[in-house]
């Protein structure tokens, strides 16, 4: 395998495809052998991306873009978000439709920057087509656009890689190809992919190693006043900030907390929940936006003692109930433990099979990082 020059931790931006960089291969019950979304660009390996993306995709669910609207002079009027907005995660296209329209224009060769961005890549001479990078994008969340790009890219590599594979495999070859794309590849992993599956012991012993992780989730019930602001209005969020600090202490030290934190929310609050005197309601882990909800979960009831910082603004925080979660006992959590490690173990043995396909393989214009956090995961 020929190494090369591109590889995402030599770029460095501040321009972000999505906020959620912790996107991780979702549970799947065949453990056997690789289902056809594990090599779908959409989840895990690289598969067929020419064919159309109708299905769904959970993650192109949680585009969600903050409208603003302008006024005569140009001030922002900023739209407030409503709860179900606190429920969504925040991502940006901006990079995707650049993406997208640069490659339909009718350069023949890209500038030497836009090259950077889409990288050209070989595998055994054929160039991976910079188009079809643009349009993969969609299905690789991550934290910059650099590691968006590398990720679409190795995607993309995989799917030519297990395509040589099906026309090198005596009994597939190109007509099983033609016929039906995801069954080859299937048929190709069910012959060249073997994992060891975990028997009880290792099972026991894993979940001793990590007892904590499987205890039910805290409910709390939550509410709160939105002091609200852009992401990028950084002289803004400095004053906002000083203010949430400020009216928590006003509302510590009133004779009636309660009432006075129900006055500063219907008053300041600039969450639709004003109007239910800032309440949330319950919530359980996963309803509100990651940076939320990573501090929320934390506190212990009562008024938080600093507001908690989100795309949104700045949140002052009233805990008004917390239940704890619960300890799961071994037997109630063991089948979820052995689809686990049955999956860690069929993944890592994909792994190494594709990395010995792209050993075999003449790749230029990419380092490859054919690794279970690299490759099953947006």
């Amino acid at each position: 395998m020929t190494v090369s020059t591109y590889n995402p931790a030599d770029h460095t931006t501040t321009n972000n495809v999505s906020n959620n960089a912790n996107n991780s291969v979702s549970s799947d019950t065949h453990t056997g052998h690789a289902s056809t979304d594990d090599l779908h660009s959409g989840h895990d390996c690289g598969h067929d991306h020419s064919h159309d993306h109708s299905h769904d995709h959970s993650h192109e669910h949680n585009h969600h873009h903050h409208e603003h609207s302008h006024d005569h002079g140009d001030d922002i009027v900023h739209l407030m978000p409503t709860l179900t907005d606190l429920q969504k995660p925040h991502s940006d296209q901006e990079f995707i439709d650049k993406a997208m329209a640069e490659e339909r224009s009718n350069h023949k060769n890209l500038i030497a920057s836009s090259r950077d961005e889409l990288p050209s890549v070989t595998v055994n001479g054929v160039m991976i087509d910079r188009i079809n990078i643009a349009q993969e994008l969609q299905y690789h969340p991550a934290e910059n656009k650099e590691d968006a790009v590398f990720l679409a890219t190795q995607a993309l590599v995989v799917r030519e890689l297990l395509r040589l594979a099906v026309l090198d495999e005596p009994k597939l070859g190109e007509a099983a190809w033609e016929n039906d794309e995801e069954q080859a590849i299937s048929s190709l992993i069910d012959k060249n992919v073997q994992a060891t599956m975990p028997d009880m012991a290792t099972c026991e012993r894993y979940y001793k190693q990590n007892i904590t992780d499987y205890m039910t989730d805290p409910i709390m019930t939550v509410r709160h006043i939105l002091l609200a602001c852009l992401p990028e209005d950084g002289d803004e969020r400095l004053k906002l900030k000083k203010t949430a600090y400020e009216f928590i202490e006003q509302i510590k030290n009133n004779a009636n907390p309660n009432s006075e934190f129900i006055q500063v929310a219907r008053q300041h609050s600039a969450c639709p929940s004003k109007e239910q005197d800032g309440e949330l309601g319950v919530i359980n882990k996963g309803q509100t936006v990651p940076e939320f909800e990573s501090v929320l979960f934390k506190l212990d009831a009562g008024l938080a003692p600093s507001p908690i910082e989100s795309r949104y603004g700045f949140h002052v925080v009233d805990v008004i109930n917390k239940e704890p979660g619960i300890q799961m006992t071994y037997d109630q959590v063991s089948p979820a433990i052995h689809n686990k490690l049955s999956q860690q173990a069929f993944h890592q043995s994909l792994c190494d099979y594709l990395f010995t396909l792209a050993n075999e393989a003449d790749i230029e214009g990419i380092e490859m990082m054919l690794e279970q956090e690299n490759i099953f995961r947006g």
